[in-house]
C-alpha cells in the first residue's frame, strides 16, 4: 500500500492545521493513508472542545489557535515536529481507544530506536515515569485522524504563564507538576535534526504498516478543503467551560482543581485514584499528603479529616473534596 506524504516544512500555524483538516475533509474511503509533517510557528494550540476563554489569560502574547483534534491545550513551536496520521476510518481499529496504540506505533518506534523505555499511558507517551508526548484523535468526513508531536524542548514556564488560574497558589503548583511530570528529548539526548528525525519515522512507519511513501502535494479538492478550514480555527469566545471542571489536565491521569467554598480555597492534585496532594485554606494546619496512599472516598477522606476538623466538618470537606478533584475514568 502506498502511504503519502506532505511536508509542510516550517510553516504558519493556520496552515499546518488546515492542511491536515482539509485532507482529512477530502479523503475518500478509497484514498491511501496520509501522513502530514511540519513544525508550525509558535503558538498555543487548544483543544478541539477547550474554550480560549475558559482556559487561557486574556492577554495571550503569543497566537492561539483550537485545533480540530482532541486533547488539551499543548505549546507548539519550531522545537516540536508535528506529525498527524489521515486515513480512511477502516485502518483504525473499531474502538476509537484503540486508536492511539495503532497510530503512535512508529512514534514509540522512533523512540525505541534511541533505546528509550516509552510507554503508551491512555493518549500519552511517557519516558521515566513522565510525559513525553501527547496526542489527539478525531473524525472529520470519512476520515480518522492522530496528531501529535516530536517534545524535542519543552517552555514549561511559558505554557504556564498562558494558562488562565485561579490563584498564585495554584500557578506555584502547576510549575511544580508540570516539572515533575513532563520531559523532552533535550533531557535526555542531543536534539535531532528534523530531517532525520522524520526519515526515522517514514522507516518506522513503513515497517510497521507494510507503506511505500509518496512525496505529495495537495490535490484540488484538499486545496479547497484546507481553505475552508481556516476560519474554523480561531477560537470563539462564546463558551466558558473548562474541559476539566476547575482545572487542568497535567497529563494522562493527572489533575490539579481549585474552588472556592464560602471564601475558602481548596485545592487539589490528583494521581489516578488517589488525592496526591492537597490545600484547605480554612485549615492551613492540614498535611499537603494526607492522602497520598489511598484510594480518595468519601469514608478514608473524612476519618484522615477527622483528627482536624470535627465529625460534621471532615464530613462536609470530604465531600467538597471529592466534588473539587477530578479522576480520570479507567
Amino acid at each position: 500500500m502506498k502511504a503519502r506524504w506532505i511536508d509542510l516544512g516550517e510553516c504558519e500555524a493556520a496552515d499546518y492545521h488546515a492542511t491536515y483538516a482539509g485532507v482529512a475533509e477530502a479523503m475518500r474511503p478509497e484514498d491511501n493513508p496520509v501522513v502530514v509533517w511540519g513544525m508550525p510557528a509558535t503558538h498555543f494550540c487548544l483543544g478541539q472542545h477547550q474554550s480560549a476563554a475558559a482556559e487561557l489569560i486574556e492577554q495571550s502574547h503569543i497566537p492561539v489557535i483550537r485545533r480540530p483534534l482532541g486533547g488539551g491545550g499543548v505549546w507548539l513551536d519550531r522545537n516540536q515536529p508535528c506529525v498527524v496520521m489521515v486515513a480512511p476510518r477502516n485502518f483504525f481499529p473499531v474502538r476509537p481507544e484503540a486508536w492511539y496504540a495503532h497510530a503512535l506505533a512508529p512514534v514509540l518506534q522512533v523512540y525505541r530506536e534511541m533505546s528509550w523505555p516509552v510507554k503508551l499511558v491512555r493518549q500519552d507517551i511517557w519516558l521515566d515515569d513522565k510525559k513525553l508526548g501527547g496526542s489527539g484523535a478525531a473524525s472529520i468526513a470519512q476520515a480518522g485522524l492522530v496528531g501529535t508531536s516530536f517534545l524535542l524542548k519543552f517552555p514549561a514556564a511559558e505554557f504556564a504563564r498562558l494558562i488562565d488560574t485561579p490563584s498564585d497558589g495554584f500557578r506555584l503548583w502547576l510549575d511544580e507538576a508540570l516539572l515533575n511530570s513532563v520531559t523532552s528529548w533535550a533531557e535526555h539526548a542531543s536534539v535531532p535534526d528534523p530531517a532525520w528525525l522524520s526519515l526515522v519515522y517514514r522507516r518506522a512507519a513503513a515497517g510497521i504498516f507494510g507503506w511505500r511513501w509518496e512525496q505529495s502535494l495537495l490535490r484540488d479538492d484538499e486545496h479547497a478543503a484546507v481553505d475552508d478550514y481556516r476560519s474554523e480555527l480561531l477560537p470563539d469566545g462564546d463558551r466558558r467551560a473548562r474541559q476539566i471542571p476547575y482545572g487542568i489536565k497535567i497529563r494522562a491521569r493527572h489533575y490539579l482543581t481549585e474552588r472556592d467554598f464560602d471564601g475558602a480555597s481548596l485545592r487539589v492534585l490528583t494521581r489516578d485514584r488517589t488525592v496526591a496532594r492537597l490545600a484547605l485554606s480554612a485549615v492551613p494546619q492540614l498535611p499537603e499528603r494526607l492522602f497520598a496512599d489511598e484510594v480518595a472516598t468519601q469514608p478514608v477522606l473524612s476519618a484522615a479529616l477527622r483528627t482536624y476538623l470535627p465529625a460534621d466538618k471532615a464530613e462536609l470537606w470530604a465531600q467538597r473534596i471529592l466534588a473539587t478533584a477530578y479522576f480520570e475514568e479507567a
